[in-house]
C-alpha cells in the first residue's frame, strides 16, 4: 500500500494507538519508517493534536546519535509522519545473538548515548523511556538511537530508568577478564543500582566511558625494572600476594570511581547560546569610511563556544571522508585531514570541567580558539551558515548606533561575560573576547598594491589595545605560512551569519 511519497512494505509494532511500518520513500529510494495513527482515533482531534505535538517535538531534535524526522503528514484521514530508519544491530538482537563486546567498545556506545542524552538534557526534550530494541550499533561501533522525544515538560526519572536498563543490557553484552573489564563492570553497575541516594549523572557516565575508552585505546609506555627478570618464591606468598593485590586493585578502583560522583566539585554547565541578532537591509558605513548596500542577514549574537565546536566534531566523526567534503571548502589542502583545534583533547576535558589550560580557566562557554579558517567555514557550512565578510561584521557592529569607544575589549572569559563588551542590539564581543575569521580576502588600504589578504575581525584579549574597530590581515609574505588560512592561535575564533536565525 502507498501514502504519499512512502510506500508501506510490512507492519514492524501494532500498539493501541498508533502502527508502526516499514517503508520506503518512492522520490529517493530510501528505506524509512512510517508512524501513523490507527484509523479509528483520526478523527479524534485531541489523540490527532497530542500526536502532532510529540511530532513537532521529534522534529526539532537535531544531534548525530539521535535519529531524524523527515515529515510529518496530515492528509483528510490520514495522520502519519516518516523518520530516519537505523542501520545496524540493536543492542536486544546483539544479546540474543549472544554477542560479547570489548570494554572500550562497550565504553565507545555508552559514551555516543550519553552525549546523545546530554543534548536531550541541555535543550530540556521529554522524551519516553528507552528500551535496547531502539539502540542501534553499525559499523565502528557507531551508536545510534530512536527519537523518542515528546512534547511536554522532560521527566527525569525516565532517564534513571534508561540508564538501569542500558546498564544491564550492557553488561549481558560485556566481555568478562578483558583490560578494563572491571572498571567497565563497575561503571555498569553503578547505572543499574536504583538504591542509591544521588543517581549517577549522564555527565559522570559520559566522562568515565571515555576515560576508560582513552586509556584502552592508547597504550601506556612500558615500565622499566630493576631487574629484566623476577623471581618469585616457591612458597604460598607469592600467591597470596597476587591474590590481595587484585583485590586492592579492584577495591581501589571502586574508590575512585565513587570518589568522583560523591567527591567531585560542581562543574560550569554549559548553557543555550544560539541567540542572533537581525540586521536589516541597507547602506551601510565600512571601516574604511565607504558605504556598502547589504541584504538583511542574522548574526551570531556571541562567538562559537567551545561546547558548540565539540557538538561539529561529534557529527563529523560519524561522516564518511566523502560526506564531511560537503562541508569542507573547494581550496582546503589534501594535507588537513582534522578538524580538530590545537591541543583540542585538553582543552576540551579542561572546558568540561572548568579548569585551567594553557594558563586560563576555560569552560564549555568560552569561544573556541586554535581554529583555522578552513575549520571555521567547515563548521558554518555543516550548520547551514556562513562566516561575515569584514563588511557584514562592521554592518552588524555600527547598525546598533552604539558609540564605539563605549565598547570596551572583554578579557578571557564565556562569550556572553561583559555588558562593556556589547552593543545595544545585544552583540557580544565585537571588541574581544577573540579576533574573529571572516569569509573574503580584501585590500589593505594602508599597502594598496598588495594582492588581496585574510582579514581578522575585532580584538582580543592578548591584545589590550585593541578595539571593535580592530582589523589585521594576514600577509603570506610575511608569514612562514604558504596559506595564511592555516593559521591557529590561542585567541583567534569566529562567529557565523545566515539569511534566517538559527535553529535551535
Amino acid at each position: 500500500m502507498q501514502i504519499g511519497d512512502y510506500l508501506l512494505e510490512e507492519i514492524a509494532f501494532e500498539g493501541a494507538a498508533t502502527r508502526t511500518w516499514v517503508a520506503r520513500q518512492v522520490s529517493v529510494n530510501r528505506p524509512v519508517i512510517i508512524d501513523s495513527l490507527n484509523r479509528e482515533h483520526q478523527q479524534d482531534d485531541d489523540i490527532v493534536s497530542e500526536f502532532l505535538a510529540d511530532v513537532r517535538a521529534k522534529a526539532r531534535v537535531d544531534h548525530p546519535f539521535i535519529g531524524s524526522v523527515y515529515e510529518a503528514i496530515r492528509e483528510g484521514r490520514l495522520c502519519f509522519f516518516a523518520r530516519e530508519a537505523l542501520s545496524g544491530e540493536t543492542l536486544e538482537e546483539m544479546i540474543e545473538s549472544g554477542q560479547q563486546l570489548a570494554p572500550e567498545h562497550i565504553a565507545h556506545i555508552l559514551r555516543q548515548i550519553s552525549e546523545a542524552n546530554l543534548y536531550l538534557e541541555k535543550h530540556n526534550v521529554a522524551s519516553l523511556p528507552l528500551e535496547s530494541n531502539q539502540v542501534y550499533v553499525s559499523e565502528g561501533y557507531l551508536t545510534r538511537i530512536v527519537n523518542m522525544a515528546v512534547g511536554g515538560d522532560r521527566d527525569h526519572s525516565i532517564s534513571t530508568q534508561e540508564k538501569h536498563l542500558l546498564g544491564s543490557a550492557l553488561l549481558e553484552l560485556l566481555e568478562k577478564d578483558k583490560p578494563g573489564s572491571t572498571r567497565t563492570k563497575s561503571l555498569l553497575s553503578y547505572m543499574t543500582d536504583l538504591e542509591r541516594d544521588i543517581p549517577i549523572t549522564w555527565e559522570q557516565i559520559r566522562d568515565l566511558s571515555e576515560g576508560i575508552e582513552r586509556q584502552l585505546t592508547t597504550p601506556d609506555e612500558p615500565l622499566a625494572l630493576e631487574q629484566s627478570t623476577v623471581k618469585l618464591r616457591k612458597n604460598d606468598t607469592s600467591k597470596k600476594l597476587v591474590l590481595f593485590t587484585g583485590i586492592g586493585i579492584g577495591a581501589a578502583a571502586l574508590i575512585i570511581i565513587a570518589s568522583l560522583f560523591i567527591n567531585r566539585p560542581d562543574r560550569p554547565k554549559e548553557r543555550i547560546l544560539n541567540e542572533a541578532v537581525e540586521i536589516p537591509s541597507g547602506n551601510y558605513p565600512t571601516h574604511d569610511g565607504g558605504k556598502n548596500q547589504l541584504r538583511s542577514f542574522w548574526i551570531d549574537a556571541h562567538e562559537v563556544t567551545i561546547g558548540e565546536y565539540a557538538e561539529f566534531l561529534a557529527l563529523m566523526d560519524q561522516l564518511t571522508p566523502s560526506q564531511q567534503e560537503n562541508f569542507q571548502h573547494e581550496d582546503q589542502p589534501e594535507s588537513k585531514e582534522s578538524h580538530k583545534p590545537d591541543d583540542w583533547d585538553n582543552l576540551l576535558a579542561a572546558a568540561r570541567k572548568g579548569m585551567n589550560w594553557n594558563g586560563r580557566k576555560v569552560t564549555l562557554n568560552c569561544p573556541v580558539v586554535g581554529v583555522d579558517w578552513w575549520d571555521a567555514y567547515a563548521f558554518a557550512e555543516q550548520a547551514g551558515r556562513r562566516l561575515p565578510t569584514q563588511e557584514e561584521w562592521y554592518a552588524a557592529l555600527s547598525s546598533s548606533k552604539t558609540p564605539l569607544k563605549e565598547i570596551k575589549a572583554s578579557p578571557w572569559g564565556p562569550v556572553d561575560q561583559s555588558d562593556e563588551d556589547l552593543t545595544a542590539n545585544k552583540i557580544y564581543g565585537m571588541a574581544g573576547n577573540v579576533s574573529e575569521w571572516t569569509r573574503k580576502l580584501a585590500k589593505n588600504p594602508a599597502y594598496p598594491t598588495k594582492p588581496k589578504m585574510v582579514v581578522l575581525c575585532g580584538g582580543s584579549f592578548l591584545k589590550p589595545d585593541s578595539t571593535a574597530t580592530s582589523r589585521e590581515w594576514l600577509d603570506p609574505s610575511t608569514s612562514d605560512l604558504t596559506d595564511p588560512r592555516d593559521l591557529r592561535r590561542p585567541d583567534l575564533g569566529f562567529r557565523t551569519i545566515g539569511d534566517t536565525a538559527p535553529s535551535e
